[in-house]
């Protein structure tokens, strides 16, 4: 039991260390624009943000969890690897048309309808496609370094963008910045990802393996029992600013994004849960592993955040600082911000955990009753004002979470027959 624990103990201090910094670049970055942008500007990027979040949800589709339940069986096979990579790619980008030929007429109707120009939209929209398309490669190609559980490289992939990204605002600050360059240093950051990634994934897989029948069937099969479910969270994890951006105004929607740059404390956490625990999980066998690691998991998530909760309620003046004069009247709004993002947190912890391991075939029960919550709270919710939003969605996620308690007791029910 000892070897393990000082065995984690030493991976997670090594990726916590650097992560930190990592972190901090992209809180200072995320900061540096709340307070430069003024609100109609701050107002666009975080639609833009919203809505290229969206495309590559919809691009997903049910791939991500395919990639990660049979690269947990093949992992550490060169040729296997690449065959299902060049699948998953292949596959994302079928689905990356279709996302775009929906969304991006979406994209242009909310920023004219929140007062940009059509000139001003379209090079919005064009910063935002150009974003896409490296995370459409880099969405596939990450789960490479972190099943091999390559911790320098995931860290240099995470350090060399967010480096880029915070000299060039602030070379950008001191000369002109609004929301069309702020999102276009975002997704060139993302090509330089996209490129170091393509370069080293050469050393761990096959990358001119074939396309295989056997695993495009089983990520079609997927992408047709999760695809309903990913247009309904993208939906879902937009709605807040799709709500303000229709019943409210900028400074709502300004104030709304504001408040959820300070989610980016979480990142830190979703770091460590993506490029190591997440992996790991998806390697382990072992039923009373995964018991164990799932409750562990869990248990420490829900201590940091009930931490952070009660930071906000006894902190909300010094935090408001940090966005800027401009938000520092939103101290009952920051609570409740983190409340929600905290639960949102602990309930996307739960699915990431289900569907590492593949346990996600009831998971079609949450949308109508969530739609069917969603219903009845428009008829006593305020969703135009910005602590209406974020009641709206706190409430929400109670469905989601009793369906997560749902597929975990039944998949570890399954697992334990299975094995």
């Amino acid at each position: 039991m000892t070897k393990p624990i000082i065995y984690w103990f030493k991976i997670l201090s090594k990726f916590i260390s650097i992560q930190l910094l990592i972190q901090a670049i992209g809180l200072v970055s995320g900061f540096l624009l709340i307070r430069t942008l003024d609100k109609q500007q701050y107002a666009y990027f975080t639609i833009a943000n919203t809505m290229q979040g969206t495309m590559d949800l919809l691009a997903d589709s049910g791939v991500s969890i395919s990639l990660t339940a049979l690269g947990g069986k093949v992992w550490q096979d060169r040729y296997q690897f690449g065959q299902l990579i060049n699948t998953a790619m292949q596959l994302r980008r079928y689905l990356a048309a279709i996302a775009i030929a929906i969304i991006t007429p979406i994209l242009l109707w909310m920023l004219i309808s929140n007062g940009a120009s059509v000139n001003y939209a379209i090079c919005i929209v064009a910063a935002v496609l150009f974003g896409l398309n490296s995370q459409l490669t880099t969405g596939v190609l990450d789960v490479v370094p972190r099943l091999h559980s390559q911790i320098n490289r995931i860290q240099t992939l995470d350090l060399l963008p967010a480096v880029f990204r915070l000299t060039a605002l602030v070379a950008a600050c001191f000369t002109f910045l609004n929301a069309a360059i702020a999102i276009l240093i975002v997704s060139i950051a993302q090509m330089i990802k996209r490129f170091l990634l393509s370069h080293w994934v050469a050393d761990t897989i096959e990358t001119n393996a074939p396309v295989y029948q056997e695993y495009k069937n089983y990520i079609i099969k997927t992408i047709k029992h999760q695809a309903p479910n990913a247009v309904f969270y993208c939906v879902q994890g937009q709605l807040t600013i799709w709500l303000i951006s229709i019943f409210g105004n900028t400074q709502s929607i300004a104030e709304i994004g504001a408040l959820a740059r300070l989610s980016l404390i979480f990142s830190l956490i979703g770091a460590v849960m993506n490029n190591i625990i997440l992996p790991s999980f998806a390697r382990c066998q072992s039923f009373d592993s995964l018991y164990r690691r799932y409750y562990q998991i869990l248990g420490s998530f829900c201590l940091l955040g009930i931490l952070l909760i009660g930071c906000a309620a006894i902190f909300p003046t010094q935090i408001l600082l940090i966005l800027g004069d401009k938000y520092i009247h939103l101290e009952k709004e920051l609570v409740l911000m983190m409340v929600n993002t905290v639960f949102t947190s602990i309930v996307g912890t739960m699915w990431s955990l289900n569907a590492t391991k593949g346990w996600i075939d009831y998971s079609w029960i949450e949308p109508p009753l969530r739609i069917g919550l969603q219903a009845l709270l428009l008829m006593f919710i305020n969703v135009s004002t910005v602590d209406g939003v974020i009641n709206f969605g706190l409430i929400s996620n109670f469905v989601p979470f009793l369906v997560n308690i749902f597929l975990t007791y039944r998949g570890f029910n399954t697992y334990q027959t299975k094995n």
